[in-house]
């Protein structure tokens, strides 16, 4: 690069090594720094995805449940993704432990199949509500949901969602 100077002649200027080996230097450290960065970020956007799908998984169970216990409290359905109902049905007017055990996929559709889901959804009913004397009208429903599905309890993270679910 040439530069005039004010007496007519030219002066050549640039960089020195010295600064392009600092600039590179910076910019390394720089890059060296976001991709150290990614794994976290990765790690945290899939447990963030996690936590999100089990709490939809959990609403859907407790929406099916909602629904029928008006009408059929001791004899509760789900019905699973592929449009078959789930059996044994869920009497909500005992205490069980586990009541059933179901699956989902990584698209938090339900199945019956442990082969293929990413999530284990485990359900308890409990007929011992405060505040309601009469054990046959409301029931304690814990779903908890834990994935990975196919890994031993001690390596699962779990999540559980409790609501009282009301013949009424």
């Amino acid at each position: 690069m040439l530069c005039r100077l004010q007496g007519g002649s030219f002066r050549k200027a640039a960089f020195s090594l010295l600064e392009v080996v600092i600039a590179l230097g910076v910019i390394t450290v720089g890059i060296v720094g976001v991709l150290a960065v990614f794994p976290t970020a990765l790690q945290t956007g899939h447990s963030a995805q996690d936590e999100t799908r089990a709490a939809h998984i959990a609403q859907s169970v407790f929406g099916s449940l909602v629904a029928q216990a008006p009408s059929q409290f001791s004899n509760v359905q789900i019905r699973l993704s592929d449009g078959v109902t789930l059996s044994p049905s869920i009497d909500l007017r005992t205490t069980l432990s586990p009541a059933v055990t179901l699956y989902a996929d990584n698209d938090g559709k339900l199945t019956n199949s442990a082969a293929t889901a990413t999530y284990a959804i485990t359900i308890y009913t409990n007929n011992a509500v405060p505040g309601f004397t009469d054990p046959a009208s409301a029931n304690a429903v814990t779903v908890r949901v834990a994935w990975p599905a196919n890994a031993p309890a001690a390596n699962q993270t779990f999540r559980d969602y409790v609501r009282i679910v009301s013949k009424y």
